[in-house]
């Protein structure tokens, strides 16, 4: 019987899980979709027992599909960040709001950051601190319960672990100048470690032995980025997710042009973005305007046709990098009467690649040219949204076996075991020079219509 992981990946939308086996093969995938999610303007929260409920579920789901396996680790992976505070026997007592997409804590935030200039302070909106001081300020009560704050990835290994967990790249998002944590945080831990064993109780649920090591994990972006191969300095890769990951590995660099820096679990560090518009846009434009058609059947219909004069910004919920600003908003400029739903749904696509291409053209004036980049998550599947990419960052774009499944927690489980699966591209997107020139085009225009479009919102 050959060896495995079982991964475990909870995302905006939902739970997912895989089975790896140790030569990088996908044995099995399962999911979820959230029950208790909350995504409105201004609000943007999870229920921790939904998270549960679906890793259980899923991961069950994924071991029984993967019997001729031995599991000999559990990788973890979420989104983040996303404070939960949690009681002496580690029950959650809140709700998990979601990083800049909650807005609840800003004024919190504004006060922190008082201090700071306005690029550093603007940096800071996902920062976990202000939301866990809203807590202390609006619910002292439940605060008062409260015996440790954890974040999404270690609240789902403490409760598998029984241990207080938070990993070393989102100990950062817990950290502001001169502010202390309102509530005890755990000391912080390598996303590669093993944070503890496998429990009895999460053991059943899951049908694995109990004992197993729990690996310490970290946000699924980083996860991601990482499984797809963007592991040493000179890599770069781009996660086609619900919201986006722009990022190139570097031995060192600062934050310029906009952009942010992060530790991940590799080489160096990660210079480059994460964004709030993805996938969600076009799921936003599925739900209501896409007639009961599916993303492949609007991408299939938008594939035939150019935009017909339309520019879109994709800002529905704000932005992170590289704007820094919560209140951006979406727009759709240049509609006539000829506009239809596939040249609507065209234009988000291609805003969808202006905001990547916004990003590697930053990159690279930091970093220089990068010949190739490593593409992963949910959207690989829209063969549109691929082929627009390519041609907005100009260069191959390289697409691994399964990349929009969730193998990233389970690559990393069977690393901190001490194996190391390469994973080849499976395809390369080469991209039309004629949609290149496009984008070189437009990304003046794109860059200059936030400003714009703030100055007439009411």
């Amino acid at each position: 019987m050959s060896e495995g992981a079982l991964g475990v990946d909870v995302g905006l939308s939902g739970v997912r899980a895989t089975v790896v086996r140790d030569d990088g093969t996908l044995v099995a995938t399962a999911r979820r979709r959230h029950r208790r999610a909350r995504l409105s303007a201004g609000i943007a929260e999870h229920d921790p027992r939904d998270w549960l409920e679906g890793m259980a579920a899923a991961g069950c789901e994924a071991v029984a599909d993967a019997a001729d396996v031995r599991i000999c680790a559990v990788g973890v992976s979420a989104v983040g960040p996303a404070p939960v505070l949690v009681d002496a026997a580690l029950e959650p007592l809140t709700s998990a709001p979601l990083f800049g997409l909650d807005r609840r804590a800003e004024p919190q935030r504004r006060r922190m950051t008082e201090p700071l200039g306005a690029e550093e302070a603007a940096g800071t909106l996902d920062n976990a601190l202000p939301k866990l001081r809203w807590w202390q300020e609006n619910e002292p009560g439940l605060a008062g319960r409260a015996a440790w704050a954890l974040d999404a990835t270690g609240f789902l290994v403490a409760s598998l672990t029984g241990v207080p967990v938070m990993d070393s790249v989102t100990a950062g998002d817990y950290e502001l100048p001169g502010v202390d944590p309102p509530f005890p945080l755990p000391s912080p831990l390598d996303p590669l470690a093993v944070a503890g064993e496998l429990g009895a109780g999460p053991a059943a649920g899951l049908g694995l032995p109990a004992g197993l090591p729990v690996v310490t994990g970290t946000y699924d972006s980083f996860v991601d980025i990482a499984g797809a191969g963007v592991r040493r300095p000179g890599d770069a890769g781009i996660v086609l997710g619900s919201t986006m990951i722009v990022c190139r590995a570097a031995e060192t660099a600062q934050p310029r042009h906009g952009l942010g820096v992060s530790a991940y679990p590799g080489e160096g560090i990660l210079l480059g973005g994460w964004t709030l518009s993805g996938g969600l846009v076009l799921d936003w434009f599925r739900d209501g305007m896409g007639g009961g058609r599916s993303q492949t059947q609007l991408a299939d219909a938008a594939s035939s046709v150019d935009t017909g004069g339309i520019v879109a910004l994709p800002y529905l919920i704000g932005e992170r990098t590289p704007l820094w600003d919560p209140d951006a908003r979406a727009a759709l400029i240049g509609l006539n009467l000829d506009s239809g739903p596939q040249h609507v749904y065209r234009a988000l696509v291609e805003s969808l690649a202006m905001v990547v291409r916004d990003h590697t053209d930053r990159i690279e004036r930091v970093l220089g040219p990068c010949p190739r980049w490593r593409l992963t998550g949910g959207g690989t599947r829209n063969l549109l949204w691929v082929a627009a990419t390519s041609d907005a960052v100009g260069a191959p774009v390289e697409v691994p076996a399964h990349a929009a499944e969730a193998l990233g927690p389970a690559l990393l489980a069977l690393r901190a075991m001490g194996f190391d699966p390469e994973r080849p591209p499976e395809a390369t997107v080469e991209p039309d020079s004629k949609g290149t020139r496009h984008f070189e085009s437009m990304l003046p225009v794109f860059r200059g219509l936030p400003h714009l479009t703030k100055e007439v919102q009411l």
